[in-house]
């Protein structure tokens, strides 16, 4: 019944036109393997690590509470400001002004010139002396004898209209100039001065403008990160990166393991992995057979030829002698009168369970057949990935055969397909394999399931070609061409 479905659901897909080609196949099959791969290398890429490394930073939260404590840091609550509150109310002393002030004139200096040169002294000693009741009480006389003590007042008057002198005491009672003497070697100047040091500091500047902004978020390290972190968040590479784990894209990819692959690109046969004869004629009789039912004797590899990345397996009509296999008589000598290929891995490759897939292309003769099959040790079990029987249509078979007891014929299971243009183009043909059925696909399309009687050991690859019936020699020769074969098995840990 699942076949039967199956095979509807394939031709509903070649009436609609949506059953997909070989090429568009292949080409999607190579863009997500490529993509994959890349894939895999950006898994271990530095910008990736990075973006991990942030995000798991992110997740802390550390950034949140940075700017927290952020806005607690102003100006007001600041140190620096009761630094500069302090600076400020001590400018506004008179006295520290008035001292400020006069240390930028040459007038202290002078008033200090004029005190130490004694005209000051003099002046007053003098003034003193002419103005005491004794001086006072003798001028008239000492006037008139033009006497020393005279000479004083002289002197006195002189002083009184000195420049410098009338300078002093005009200086002296300079509210100013007592306050810049008050100040001048007090604790409050030098304490101002390192007030004033402190505060027109570039350190004290660049922390009171810092306090003062409202982007100190923005110059942290953690913002830094934070823009870092969303500028890869962005990135059109981490998007598609988790997008695909999201998807989980490459499920089908990480399901299998290449374990074979052939892609024919040497101009000859790989005698190391491929036998150009049966399994049995190579272990028993190192030689080539065929079987009695055959009409053509399988040369050893003389039908066999590559040309650009092609194999070829070639049926001609040609003479032949050889041994046929009879399971009465046992290998005896036969005459053939047509020759074909056969290739296997029994020395080289076996495998139980996995997919297996070959592209393949064939002309469909009337009396001609194609196959691609797998065999373990004994004859049967039988898996036909594909068969042509011998008939020029455009069907195909997907086939299965094992033991029906020990003398009864093998018992089948055949699904054909048909609608397809197998002289013209190539079909990838292949089946899935594990322990519960075998699934055959045509270009990734199922076609036919099987769940019983699943063959129990490894098996290795066969594709040959060969004459089963009537035929018109003069279409011969006629090809099976085989563009590329490959296995893979089941990854482990994978669905």
């Amino acid at each position: 019944m699942d076949s039967i479905i199956l095979k509807l659901r394939l031709l509903a897909l070649r009436i609609t036109g949506k059953f997909p080609k070989t090429d568009a196949v292949e080409a999607k099959e190579k863009a997500l393997q490529n993509e994959f791969e890349e894939f895999y290398l950006f898994a271990k890429s530095n910008e990736l690590l990075r973006f991990q490394e942030l995000k798991t930073w992110i997740e802390t939260k550390e950034y949140e509470q940075v700017k927290l404590e952020l806005k607690t840091k102003t100006f007001k609550s600041s140190a620096e400001f009761q630094t500069e509150k302090e600076f400020i109310a001590l400018s506004k002393n008179k006295a520290l002004k008035d001292c400020l002030m006069l240390s930028q004139t040459n007038t202290p200096k002078e008033y200090v010139d004029i005190d130490k040169s004694g005209l000051p002294q003099k002046f007053i000693e003098l003034k003193n002396y002419i103005t005491s009741p004794e001086y006072k009480k003798e001028r008239k006389r000492f006037v008139a004898e033009n006497s020393d003590e005279y000479k004083k007042e002289l002197e006195y008057n002189e002083l009184k209209q000195n420049e410098q002198v009338k300078k002093f005491f005009a200086l002296k009672k300079s509210k100013s100039l007592q306050n810049y003497f008050q100040i001048k070697d007090s604790d409050i100047l030098s304490k101002y001065n390192k007030l004033k040091d402190l505060v027109e500091s570039s350190n004290f500047k660049e922390k009171k403008a810092y306090l003062l902004s409202t982007d100190k978020f923005e110059k942290t390290e953690q913002y830094q990160k934070l823009q870092e972190y969303n500028k890869l968040k962005q990135s059109e590479k981490i998007r598609w990166y988790f997008k695909a784990i999201k998807d989980d894209k490459f499920k089908e990819i990480k399901k299998w393991e290449l374990t074979f692959s052939e892609e024919f690109e040497s101009k000859k046969l790989d005698q190391q992995r491929w036998l150009t004869k049966f399994f049995w004629g190579e272990a028993l009789l190192n030689s080539s057979y065929s079987l009695a039912s055959d009409s053509h004797w399988y040369t050893d590899g003389n039908n066999i030829s590559i040309d650009k990345s092609i194999l070829k397996i070639t049926t001609r009509k040609e003479k032949a002698s050889g041994l046929s296999w009879d399971s009465k008589y046992g290998f005896i000598p036969k005459e053939f009168d047509y020759t074909s290929g056969i290739i296997s891995t029994g020395n080289s490759f076996r495998q139980q369970y996995g997919r297996f897939e070959a592209k393949i292309k064939i002309t469909s003769l009337d009396g001609i057949y194609h196959a691609f099959w797998l065999i373990g040790d004994k004859m049967l079990p039988e898996i036909d990935i594909f068969r042509k029987k011998g008939d020029s249509s455009s069907a195909l078979q997907g086939a299965f055969f094992w033991e029906n007891g020990q003398k009864g014929k093998p018992k089948k299971s055949i699904t054909s397909v048909g609608g397809l243009s197998l002289d013209s183009e190539f079909y990838i043909l292949g089946i899935d394999w594990d322990e519960q059925k075998i699934t055959w696909k045509i270009n990734g399309i199922p076609f036919k399931v099987e769940t019983n009687n699943l063959p129990k050991g490894a098996v290795y690859l066969v594709l040959s070609s060969g004459v089963n019936g009537k035929i018109d020699e003069s279409k011969l020769p006629v090809n099976f061409e085989v563009d590329w074969v490959k296995c893979w098995t089941h990854k482990k840990n994978q669905a």
